[in-house]
């Protein structure tokens, strides 16, 4: 497949849904608010991220807005992680960060503390990566994280990805220069997710 200057941005528009034996991976829309405020207002999940604690729902729904927004432009790679089980928006999985020249993509995620633990964040960036792959036809999908994050690095391994190194000091977040851990994983690797 040839890419196109806006090839990640026109799929990006057409966000498709995924469904996993316990989840459903969807566009986040205004109803999802409170949930999303209930965990991004927990000071365990904001501290390891670039944002802090949503003080106030009014944080959360100006995140909300801006994710909507860019739907329609195909800026925003967020799905909302639904809990099957209640319908309940759990947390966030993203292409965060990608280049079309090089068919790389970058991906974030957090969910909300009650979740952690259950390999929740593992399935659902499964369905990414195999999205980024099979539908993008990626060279590369990468992961970072802060290297005291040992859960999001176990999420990393059980992806398949391949610590490539630390950066050091390279970002500045809550006041403090913070090293980061890079993983990735190929396209051209057999995915055995």
């Amino acid at each position: 497949m040839e890419w196109g200057h806006m090839e990640v941005e026109k799929y990006l528009r057409e966000m498709p849904e995924f469904n996993t034996e316990r989840l459903t991976l969807r566009k986040l829309d205004f109803s999802d608010l409170e949930d999303v405020f209930s965990f991004c207002s927990n000071p365990n999940v904001a501290q390891p991220m670039t944002w802090d604690v949503n003080e106030s729902k009014d944080v959360t729904k100006e995140f909300l807005d801006m994710v909507i927004r860019g739907y329609e432009k195909g800026e925003s790679g967020e799905w909302g992680v639904v809990w099957n089980e209640t319908g309940k928006v759990i947390g966030v999985v993203a292409f965060i960060d990608w280049s079309n020249k090089h068919k790389c993509i970058e991906l974030g995620y957090f969910l909300s503390e009650e979740y952690w633990g259950r390999g929740i964040a593992t399935e659902a960036l499964q369905e990414l990566v195999r999205y980024g792959f099979k539908e993008l036809n990626l060279n590369r999908i990468e992961g970072r994280s802060d290297t005291d994050n040992f859960g999001s690095q176990k999420v990393m391994k059980k992806l398949g990805m391949k610590y490539e190194g630390t950066l050091r000091k390279n970002e500045f977040i809550k006041g403090e220069f913070r090293d980061t851990e890079v993983y990735s994983i190929l396209g051209g690797r057999v995915l055995s997710l």
